[in-house]
This record gives structure tokens, C-alpha cells and sequence, in this order.
């Protein structure tokens, strides 16, 4: 759920909650605190040619690349509300959604950190966790992300299997392997049958992406995408 962090207030100071911050109207200036000295820090952002930004704070400059994105602004996220510490989320606009990049940038006081970028920030409840989900096409993909303020990083959790949770019929019968790699298989699912799509290995380089299934008779197995796309009816499929 996306729920609204940035409140913008009539002298113009932008005050942040830990909440996903993509739905609030971005904005190319403000004044806000960011460092925690008390004091309201001056931070602009003028777009360029080709997806290109320069994100100011003070005195501190930082230049940005969206890769060709439309730059509309920047909110205030505050990922750790146990710190002292605020951040600047940079929102870029793709031709459809899953082109769409945030860039988040700390300030330290003296300096620019920039944490990292993501897809989306589709929760942040200010425990220096973020979550991001990416549609796969008939399931979202969900990425973990933690906050390391000492490196100012947003550091990845990688994940050797992602949770799905749908289910289809089968209208072709396939068969499911009993691992990803070789030919052994453990069960070949029945026609008209129904299948629950548990989860999913994706390469983290591009490649196929296989899905553990579990057919009518609960036997698990592997099988690749474009198998269980054609072979079933009755997934989400969108976009």
C-alpha cells in the first residue's frame, strides 16, 4: 500500500514520516532539515538533458543520471526515524512503470551520500528496511533492502527464492523437474488440473526464471517460465 509521507506546509518546509514515498507529488525545491542540526537546509533540484540532475544542499552538489528518465523532483523520506538523519528521494519517470527510478541521496552535513536507487519504494516503515516490489509479469517480485548509515549504503538481501502464490489450471500437461538442473522429473501434472505457483528462481544476470510448483497430488517440482505460461491458463498475466 502506498500511503503519503510528505507533507508540504504553506512556508514551504517539506516534514518527513517513514511511509513509501512514490505517490507525493514531487518538488524541485524546499527547505528541510536533513542533518538533524535543527536548522532547515536549502535543497534544490534542476533537471537536465537525457535524464541528467544536479541535486544541491547548501553548498553541496551532486550530479545525478536517470538514464534518459523524465526528472520530476525530489520527496523526504526518513528510512530510520532512530537516527537523526532525513533522506532526499529522486523520482524519475520511465515510459511505463517498471522504467520508474528513486534515487535516494543522505546529507551529512557537509556532503552528498548517495544510498542507492530502486524501482520503487513500496514500503518504508522507518526501520531502515526498505521493500521493493517489481512486477514479473503475472506476480510482484519483492527485494529487501537495509540501510547501513555508518557505509551510507542501501544495501540488497539476496534471496535464493522469491514467494509467488498464484494458481492456474493446466490445460496442457508439462512435467516438473526435480531440480533446475537436469533432466530427472518427479511428477507430470494432469490436464485440467489445478497448480499452485509457489515460488520463484530468478537469475540475477537475466536468464530463465523457474518456478516451484506443486501440482494436484502435492508433489513439488521445477519448471521454466514460457512452459508454465503456455501450458497453463488462469495467471494474472498483465502488462
Amino acid at each position: 500500500m502506498k500511503t503519503s509521507l510528505l507533507a508540504v506546509l504553506s512556508s514551504a518546509v517539506l516534514l518527513a514520516a517513514p511511509a513509501g514515498a512514490q505517490g507525493d507529488a514531487p518538488v524541485k525545491s524546499a527547505n528541510v532539515d536533513l542533518d538533524g542540526d535543527g536548522k532547515p537546509d536549502a535543497v534544490s533540484l534542476t533537471p537536465g538533458a537525457d535524464g541528467k540532475f544536479t541535486l544541491k544542499v547548501g553548498a553541496a552538489t551532486v550530479q545525478g543520471n536517470a538514464a534518459g528518465n523524465e526528472v520530476s523532483g525530489f520527496s523526504v523520506v526518513d528510512l530510520d526515524t532512530g537516527d537523526k538523519w532525513k533522506e532526499l528521494l529522486v523520482h524519475s519517470v520511465g515510459d511505463v512503470d517498471d522504467d520508474h527510478r528513486f534515487f535516494l541521496y543522505g546529507y551529512d552535513g557537509k556532503g552528498m551520500k548517495p544510498l542507492g536507487d530502486v524501482r520503487a519504494l513500496t514500503e518504508a516503515k522507518g526501520n531502515g528496511i526498505v521493500l521493493v516490489d517489481t512486477w514479473m509479469g503475472f506476480w510482484h517480485r519483492r527485494d529487501k533492502y537495509v540501510l547501513d548509515r555508518k557505509a551510507w549504503k542501501l544495501n540488497p538481501v539476496p534471496q535464493e527464492l522469491y514467494a509467488v502464490g498464484v494458481e492456474a489450471t493446466v490445460k496442457k500437461s508439462f512435467p516438473l523437474a526435480q531440480a533446475r538442473t537436469g533432466s530427472a522429473v518427479v511428477a507430470t501434472t494432469a490436464q485440467g488440473s489445478k497448480v499452485q505457483v509457489l515460488a520463484a528462481s530468478v537469475p540475477p544476470r537475466g536468464g530463465d526464471v523457474w518456478y516451484l510448483v506443486k501440482s494436484s497430488s502435492g508433489l513439488l517440482g521445477w519448471v521454466r517460465e514460457k512452459a508454465l505460461v503456455e501450458s497453463t491458463e488462469g495467471l494474472p498475466l498483465a502488462g
